[in-house]
């Protein structure tokens, strides 16, 4: 640990606090303060794993001034309210996905914290992969010519026991939807990303076929990009473990498939001109890159992310930059979320807000 960490405090102490923590205690340049949470039991076990102290409220935690940033790792509905009461504070804040459920509480939330003069990133840790941002930064330089297509896959595992962990959990109120806004909602910032494009019509069907909850557990999507490129969502929760998500890009010069955490295919048709920029590295055949990534059951999410998260993170705080997801990054894709929501309803197209 530096002697100038950035010094942090965690609201939520579930499953993604305790990530939030493993990842600040794994980067030299941030500490990890104080934590609060609804269940003081939880806070507390978190607290001595980490050395931090205990606070009885997120009032308490915004009022101490050993804090320089706040990772909100709550229900979803609460981050806007909380993020806003942190910004206010002068407190950085690091969001757990999603920004917020709806685009009204998204834009109070970067608004606050672009009139505070804080940072305000979040946790869509797939972009932040080293290899996926080469594939960008290629694709952006033209590797694959003008896009045409872009598809995601989202064949995940959450059980009932997932859903019934809290009372919160699969209820339009607080988790805000299922599948798509939960789990693949990483997939499609991954996908507006590497497209570089805004998409401007939705057409939506989803349902709830294998859990007793309010939010969907089925879900597919077709796009329509400004440019004229397509594209397609599929996302469920309700099949076996161990399947890998899929992310596939196609341009008129070439294409790349992504499967679970690595690029399994990378073809251009001509060979990149001498200085021209670096796409991704391809996984081999038995090189073990090839796994079904953190996402597909949840006993097996690991920590780079997280950790490349919170690293970035505290070095934007630093720098006086932004940081590598945006809170604008996010409304994106929060944006097309809503809109497949909003078109499965009506069952009419829709454009995103």
């Amino acid at each position: 640990m530096t002697e100038h960490a950035i010094r942090f405090g965690i609201i939520g102490t579930g499953v993604a606090g305790g990530f939030h923590a493993r990842a600040i205690d794994r980067t030299p340049d941030a500490r990890l303060v104080a934590v609060c949470a609804a269940r003081p039991e939880l806070a507390a076990g978190l607290a001595a794993q980490y050395h931090a102290e205990v606070v009885p409220d997120l009032a308490a935690l915004l009022a101490r001034d050993d804090i320089d940033a706040v990772s909100i790792c709550t229900p979803s509905g609460q981050h806007a309210e909380q993020g806003i009461a942190a910004a206010r504070a002068g407190k950085h804040v690091l969001v757990e996905k999603p920004l917020a459920l709806t685009l009204d509480d998204a834009d109070a939330l970067i608004a606050a914290c672009r009139d505070a003069g804080v940072q305000l990133g979040v946790a869509l840790q797939r972009r932040t992969d080293p290899n996926f941002r080469a594939a960008h930064n290629a694709i952006a330089a033209g590797a694959l010519g003008r896009m045409v297509l872009g598809a995601i896959t989202v064949p995940y595992l959450r059980p009932q026991s997932y859903y019934d962990s809290a009372a919160w959990r699969g209820t339009w109120a607080l988790d805000g939807g299922g599948a798509l806004m939960n789990q693949g909602v990483h997939l499609v910032d991954l996908l507006l990303w590497l497209m570089s494009d805004e998409v401007v019509d939705v057409q939506a069907r989803a349902d709830t076929l294998a859990h007793t909850i309010e939010v969907e557990d089925v879900v597919t999507a077709a796009l329509r990009f400004a440019s004229g490129a397509l594209g397609t969502i599929a996302a469920t929760t309700a099949t076996a473990p161990g399947f890998p998500h899929r992310v596939e890009v196609y341009g008129t010069q070439g294409g790349m498939q992504i499967e679970g955490e690595a690029v399994v295919r990378w073809e251009t048709a001509h060979m990149p001109a001498e200085g021209a920029q670096a796409g991704p590295q391809v996984a081999t055949s038995g090189s073990g890159q090839q796994d079904a990534g953190p996402g597909a059951d949840p006993r097996n999410i690991h920590m780079s992310g997280h950790t490349r998260i919170i690293e970035d993170f505290a070095a934007a705080i630093r720098a006086g930059r932004a940081p590598l997801v945006t809170g604008e990054d996010a409304r994106r894709a929060l944006a097309v979320v809503l809109a497949v929501y909003e078109s499965a309803r009506a069952g009419r197209p829709v454009r995103p807000g």
